[in-house]
């Protein structure tokens, strides 16, 4: 990942020093090319795969290679150090412990974890080192997925992060979108789930793994891997270590039962089938008898490859020739098959998590939305997803089949005549003259809402605290948050 993350920004212009470990037992005064060969195989392997991290092989001039122990002084000339070593907070540690013997005061430091907590490494560092500090989570592969996740600590200078949210903007082209320090960050932790739900409703309602990827593919707004093959292409332990450090480390999630794994799940990682990586996952290439290639799929029932099956559902037939994602959503979720009932319990289960992790994971409805489709493929956000079926009309039918859900709403900006700018963009705060006008909106709302049966949860009066932004924003202070 460290590779594919130095190519994209030796893909941008900019100049790369990438460090690894030195191999073992190799002597200190082995040539360089003896002590950086890690670094330099794990470049070239980044570079030979498929699809290609760089936009011409020019790019990786900018790349310049070395390792932990001859070279990391040089950092002291570099403006952004990223620390992509290996998912343990111990080396982590250790690594920012030599960092900070080199760096110089202002650099920025980032970590790529997906899942590790933020605040915990930055501990035992200097204030300079902590106010310089955050995580920055790209997605695999960095140059094809838009997502990046920046996760600050309550130590995080706000400048830092204002810079790093434009910076992925507008020169990594990224979707940046702002997480709070939680247990897989945004997306990561409402993917995961709705992995680990799809398979136990898989369970339940005794679906194969071809009628699944079948049912949650493109005809829903999802990527052509679906759900199994997007875990063979991520990895099927990465998949199991993502779902247990959510159940470990957030005993308060109310869907903690949804991450746990299944018994064939654990038996494929025990078996080394984890996917791509290894050579079979829930699927497995093969040659046929004529040496044409062919893709067996797992049975989870007998943990045996069998050749595909073409499913068929006579709600996904219907819904296949409608262009739009919106109507053909619908259909889906009206289906009185096997698929529609599959559709039911998944978006409502879906609906029901989303909820409840506003305000745990993020403050604005949006970025859930923004991570899922920048991280994972999607469309359409889940939000979304729940707009287009109306959030009053599935709250009804969600609560009739047992649901559980939390509404969390948060108002985007008064009316432009409103406020000091005389713009619903761009800041600007309410005109003290209309804040019981604007109270009262609050109110109605509420209202309005719970007279559909819709009970909201929580509210806050502004998506964007104390931010000045392009799209619609109002800033308050906290004493007229309070009041």
């Amino acid at each position: 990942m460290g590779s594919r993350i130095a190519c994209h920004f030796a893909g941008v212009g900019v100049q790369v020093l990438l460090l690894d470990i030195v191999p073992k037992d190799v002597a200190t005064d082995a040539k360089p090319a003896v002590r950086n060969k890690i670094v330099n195989d794990a470049l070239a392997a980044a570079i030979k795969s498929n699809p290609s991290p760089v936009y011409h092989k020019d790019v990786v001039k900018r790349i310049s290679t070395g390792n932990f122990e001859d070279n990391m002084k040089e950092i002291a000339g570099c403006d952004w150090i990223i620390e992509v070593v290996v998912e343990r907070l111990d080396i982590k540690q250790k690594v920012f412990e030599q960092v900070e013997l080199y760096r110089k005061p202002g650099t920025l430091i980032t970590s790529n974890t997906s899942g590790i907590p933020i605040h915990m490494m930055a501990e035992g560092r200097s204030d300079d080192f902590k106010k310089h500090f955050c995580g920055t989570h790209f997605f695999n592969p960095p140059r094809y997925l838009r997502l990046l996740e920046i996760i600050p600590t309550p130590y995080t200078d706000p400048a830092i992060m204002e810079f790093l949210m434009n910076y992925g903007d507008l020169y990594l082209g990224k979707t940046t979108v702002l997480c709070k320090d939680t247990p897989a960050f945004i997306a990561n932790r409402i993917g995961v789930f709705g992995m680990m739900a799809i398979m136990n409703v898989k369970e339940k309602l005794k679906l194969s793994i071809d009628e699944i990827d079948a049912l949650t593919g493109p005809v829903i707004g999802r990527p052509k891997s679906a759900t199994f093959r997007t875990a063979d292409v991520v990895g099927i332990d990465t998949l199991v270590k993502v779902a247990k450090g959510v159940a470990d480390n957030c005993p308060a999630d109310e869907a903690i039962e949804q991450f746990a794994i299944p018994g064939w799940l654990e038996k494929m990682v025990s078996n080394n089938w984890l996917g791509d990586k290894t050579g079979q996952g829930f699927f497995k290439k093969t040659k046929g008898a004529g040496g044409e290639k062919e893709i067996l799929t797992l049975n989870l029932d007998t943990m045996e490859y069998a050749p595909r099956v073409k499913p068929k559902f006579a709600t996904l037939e219907a819904a296949k020739p409608v262009d739009d994602l919106y109507t053909r959503l619908k259909m889906l979720v009206a289906g009185q098959d096997k698929a529609g009932e599959f559709y039911r319990l998944f978006h409502y289960g879906l609906f029901s998590y989303i909820s409840h992790r506003i305000p745990e994971i993020s403050d604005e409805l949006y970025r859930v939305d923004d991570a899922m489709m920048a991280g994972f493929g999607w469309e359409i956000g889940a939000f979304e997803s729940w707009d287009v079926l109306g959030v009053a009309k599935t709250t009804e039918a969600m609560k009739a089949a047992g649901g559980k859900l939390t509404l969390f709403a948060s108002p985007w900006s008064p009316p432009a005549w409103m406020k000091d700018n005389n713009n619903m963009l761009q800041g600007g705060k309410l005109l003290p003259e209309y804040y019981n006008s604007w109270a009262q909106y609050y109110i109605n709302f509420i209202q309005a809402y719970e007279a559909r049966g819709v009970p909201v949860w929580g509210l806050s009066v502004q998506n964007e605290p104390m931010a000045k932004q392009t799209w619609e924003s109002c800033i308050y202070t906290a004493e007229e948050e309070t009041n």
